[in-house]
């Protein structure tokens, strides 16, 4: 769907500014110095901060890794979630023939394919309400590691029967949406400042690359016997999350034993934190890394609000435009497209398997190819003339798709398809990104948290209907269904948004009267 993933690093988490950290530091400031004193002399001020709000100490040095390679090794193993979220998103949609013929189904077919996409959602939602009272009690390898064990039982799914697929496809769903929420946490509080930005961007190659590797595993389906009632390949197609699942397992829990040192220390487990800090660190930046985790976790506990507090006057304003985000990144017709593109390119292609699998490819080229450039487009301009210029494209792509599919001509349908590929293309390069960048950068983490909540709620409905619009008021009906609400969504946003760029997180509060 989207070339990003959900970040949960807010204002509290990320910008601990001058004015309050001098509240934290007062706190038993006395304590604090005789034991920095004693464990790192150099450290006996730690009350600066940063303009970006990443912890900073008098005397501070940058912090030196012990191998590069095995931290990259760590922080990709944790991000191939992502991977397994974008290979998630068109998998089911290239199987639905091969699967169907070797199962009873319980209703039309129409009405089980709304079911089988849905029940994914349906496991997502209940993953991301679980993740916040997990960790409390857990650390965020053992919360990940709970998501792997679901995701390595989803290689169920590969017995042809309609209640076992349904069942682990909605273990599948609680993987992924557990972590899609932990995996940013985590990469956050594991990464060394000065390597972060490199690997948060990751993400977004990874699950352009998951969608991109199952749209190549379509490409099975052109032979014949592969598709037929006696094929095994959807059980291949099929299996893949669980592979990946068990190796980001392997490798992160048992070959590196890894965790977060922030999530150590909210939990008071301050040796195991320290142990993973020698792991990742040199042996003379140890102590600076355990004072910044520890005052991190000390503003984060201080500062925090509860989910009530996001229906004040306070938080009211920028909740709402986190909300329409992400109602609209799935209701301007993307994930229809994803998550059913080959029923779509089989009305498009008349039902030539050929064109329909070529099609399904290159879209999930065209998907990922933004990845490459995103970084560079942001730097240049900022988020609100991203965000409206963006959907001003996409309304016009959609009129344009609207308009083709009443032509029945070859070229018509050619021209449409490239309509669509520039659609997917202006999707991951504007809105996709922009709604999992924008939304915590505004929002508080309970806020960014129900967003993204409501974002599977948004998804599961779209997926569940979606082919009932299709067979009832066919692709122009639904997009002209998708034209209307991305019109008033880019209303919305240019009576609301606020530009940002060059802001830190408490002048963006003070943007949206959030002093």
């Amino acid at each position: 769907m989207t070339s990003q993933v959900i970040p949960l690093q807010t204002q509290e988490e990320e910008n601990l500014n001058l004015d309050k950290s001098q509240s934290i530091i007062s706190k038993n400031s006395k304590t604090r110095q005789q034991q920095q004193q004693s464990s790192v002399p150099a450290l006996l001020n730690p009350t600066k901060l940063s303009k970006r709000g990443t912890v900073q100490l008098e005397n501070d040095v940058e912090e030196e890794v012990n191998s590069i390679l095995h931290i990259s090794i760590i922080l990709l193993a944790i991000q191939s979630g992502h991977f397994s979220y974008g290979y998630s998103q068109s998998y089911l949609s290239m199987s639905f023939t091969t699967l169907f013929s070797q199962i009873t189904l319980q209703g039309s077919e129409i009405e089980e394919q709304g079911l089988f996409s849905a029940v994914l959602s349906i496991g997502q939602i209940i993953g991301a309400l679980m993740t916040k009272p997990l960790l409390k009690y857990t650390t965020r390898n053992q919360s990940l590691l709970i998501a792997d064990i679901c995701g390595v039982l989803s290689i169920l799914q590969v017995v042809p029967n309609r209640e076992v697929i349904l069942t682990f496809r909605f273990f599948y769903g609680i993987c992924l949406g557990i972590s899609t929420i932990i995996m940013p946490i985590y990469v956050k509080e594991l990464s060394p400042q000065k390597y972060y930005e490199a690997f948060s961007v990751m993400a977004g190659f990874l699950v352009g690359g998951g969608l991109l590797f199952a749209n190549f595993m379509g490409l099975g389906y052109l032979n014949n016997e592969l598709r037929g009632n006696d094929s095994y390949y959807w059980q291949i197609v099929f299996a893949i999350p669980a592979l990946l699942h068990f190796l980001r397992s392997f490798i992160v829990t048992f070959i590196y034993q890894m965790d977060s040192p922030v999530g150590l220390v909210q939990i008071k487990m301050l040796q195991s934190a320290k142990q993973i800090i020698q792991k990742i660190y040199q042996p003379k930046y140890i102590d600076q890394v355990l004072i910044k985790c520890q005052l991190r976790v000390q503003y984060n506990e201080e500062h925090q609000e509860g989910i009530l507090s996001l229906f004040t006057k306070k938080h009211i304003k920028t909740l709402t435009i986190g909300c329409v985000l992400v109602f609209i990144t799935p209701w301007c017709g993307l994930v229809a497209l994803f998550s059913y593109s080959s029923q779509i390119f089989e009305i498009m292609s008349d039902g030539d398997v050929t064109l329909n699998a070529m099609f399904t490819l290159i879209l999930g080229i065209v998907q990922f190819t933004p990845a490459f450039i995103s970084k560079y487009v942001y730097g240049r301009w900022g988020k609100r003339p991203i965000l409206l210029y963006g959907l001003i494209s996409l309304i016009i792509c959609q009129i344009l798709i609207i308009s083709l599919s009443y032509i029945d001509s070859f070229a018509a349908t050619i021209v449409n398809f490239i309509i669509i590929c520039l659609f997917s293309f202006i999707f991951a390069l504007t809105l996709g990104p922009i709604t999992w960048s924008m939304t915590p950068e505004i929002n508080s983490s309970e806020g960014t948290y129900f967003c993204f909540v409501t974002l599977y709620a948004w998804q599961l409905l779209i997926l569940y209907i979606f082919p009932f619009m299709l067979d009832g008021i066919k692709m122009s009906g639904s997009f002209i269904v998708f034209a209307i609400l991305t019109t008033l969504s880019t209303i919305f946003f240019y009576l609301f948004v606020k530009e940002t760029k060059g802001l830190n997180h408490n002048e963006i509060d003070k943007l949206y009267g959030k002093e």
